[in-house]
């Protein structure tokens, strides 16, 4: 009887009269109810396996963003010291080998300064064959140094982009722009790994500030007699802000022309805006 109860097929009534039970009597059931009652529970079935496997999913979504924010570079601390020489090292050469677009490098005490992998001739012209664009900052005393020199001409030789500048912020190597490395504060060698996004930019603005002014390995001071009458003259609009239009008019060259003579007069500059080439005509001397 419990079996077909389970089923509702057999049902329990209570009742005064007599039978195999005092106080009891079984009745049987239609099938087509019994059916239906068996439907109804299949459909909360499937409704409560439905929520469960919603409920398993939003759980693998969470899992994939508690674990893309607790693994991999997206984890790392915003900012973290590294106070021994002997583990920055590593960290370094591994953001070498990785690096996949472009690093910056100021190194104003030359090869030998802080921030300088032991191999850092290997590293840098390994990064230049795998065609990664490399700019280095070193001060102006820099080319004094024989080691120095040689290896910036070795740069230079393969593709890299060398200048140097009277004054230098400080040590700084960038991969990519997304990780900067700067000395420790107080132990030589060791260093603070920067990861935070804002960080990194403002980083990458001072060094790109401090690659306009400065100048190109090996080169003089720009005088006068280095620039046609043409390219002087397009210093001298420059200077008092004339637009490409204006400078075209006052030429008498097509605007298209007057567009090159400007980007090859930012090329001789090293400078990267119309403000930055005016700064450096100025500072420079090159017009009276």
């Amino acid at each position: 009887m419990e079996s077909l109860a389970a089923v509702h097929l057999m049902e329990c009534e209570r009742t005064d009269e007599s039978g195999d039970v005092p106080g009891e009597r079984w009745r049987a059931l239609n099938p087509q109810a019994a059916a239906a009652r068996l439907t109804a529970t299949e459909t909360r079935l499937r409704q409560l396996m439905v929520a469960l496997r919603d409920s398993r999913q939003s759980l693998d979504d969470l899992f994939d963003v508690y674990a893309a924010r607790t693994s991999g570079p997206a984890a790392a601390i915003p900012v973290e010291v590294v106070d021994s020489p002997a583990e920055t090292a590593p960290l370094i050469n591994k953001a070498f080998a990785s690096c996949r677009s472009e690093v910056l490098a100021a190194r104003p005490g030359g090869p030998d300064g802080e921030l300088v992998p032991h191999n850092e001739q290997l590293h840098d012209l390994e990064l230049l064959d795998r065609g990664v664009r490399l700019k280095v900052l070193y001060r102006n005393s820099a080319p004094n140094r024989v080691t120095t020199r040689v290896h910036a001409e070795r740069l230079t030789a393969a593709g890299g982009e060398v200048r140097t500048s009277t004054e230098l912020f400080g040590g700084l190597l960038v991969f990519d722009r997304s990780l900067a490395f700067v000395p420790h504060r107080t132990i030589p060698g060791a260093a603070t790994l920067v990861h935070d996004p804002s960080l990194v930019t403002y980083m990458c603005a001072a060094f790109d500030h401090a690659w306009g002014l400065a100048r190109r390995f090996g080169g003089a001071p720009q005088t006068t007699r280095e620039f046609t009458e043409v390219q002087l003259q397009v210093m001298r609009l420059l200077s008092e802000g004339a637009r490409d239009e204006t400078m075209a008019r006052r030429l008498g060259v097509s605007l298209r022309t007057c567009r090159k003579y400007v980007a090859d007069i930012f090329e001789r500059l090293g400078a990267e805006s119309r403000f930055q080439a005016g700064f450096l005509i100025g500072r420079r001397g090159v017009i009276k």
